[in-house]
């Protein structure tokens, strides 16, 4: 029971940045009465799973050739970084349900690519109790393994600070890969969404 416990995946910790996780909780929060899918970038170091940022793409249909177009750009923005790959994804409906059933294609798709990866629902109603707000699912042994609350790291001040950025509906202002594709000149890698922020 205790492995179950640890960790989905072959990793035993999540290390979330403040940031990344931010950012995915604001982009479901901005189309909260849409499905929305992003994807989290990172690396993985002994058994900690870096997750170091996260990439909103759709708050429409998930449309194969989009999402398609959407990792490569991913990836290349990974390359260019340096050290970074596609580690996850994440997703939100407007039901509030938390099951990966609406995202299992895409996560099978990234699983045959990242043998460790890992899927995260959002449930929104652990934002006011300012607690993690996501249920991770970890691909091991081709199967799908639910990961501990335990094996996440994110500093409770991270998770107050998502909570004050929404109530100042600051996630008003993130772009996601769609608001891309209707205004080219927004850019979906939000870098000046943090601008001034401490």
């Amino acid at each position: 029971m205790p492995a179950a416990a640890s960790g989905g995946g072959a990793f035993k910790s999540y290390a979330f940045d403040p940031k990344a996780y931010a950012k995915a909780v604001m982009h479901g929060c901005k189309h909260s009465s849409d499905a929305v899918v992003g994807l989290f970038v990172g690396s993985g170091s002994g058994k900690v799973m870096k997750v170091v940022d996260a990439i909103p793409l759709f708050h429409t249909h998930s449309l194969g050739p989009m999402l398609k177009i959407a990792c490569m750009l991913t990836e290349e923005h990974c390359k260019a970084v340096g050290g970074l790959e596609i580690i996850g994804l994440y997703h939100a409906t407007p039901t509030g349900n938390t099951e990966m059933t609406p995202v299992k294609a895409i996560a099978e798709k990234l699983a045959s690519n990242f043998s460790n990866a890992s899927v995260w629902t959002l449930d929104a109603g652990k934002l006011e109790e300012k607690q993690f707000a996501f249920k991770g699912l970890g691909h091991k042994d081709n199967d799908w393994k639910a990961i501990g609350s335990d094996a996440v790291s994110l500093s409770k001040e991270a998770m107050a600070e998502t909570v004050k950025l929404i109530s100042d509906l600051k996630h008003l202002e993130l772009v996601d890969f769609d608001d891309h594709l209707v205004d080219g000149t927004q850019s979906w890698l939000n870098e000046a969404l943090f601008k001034g922020e401490a």
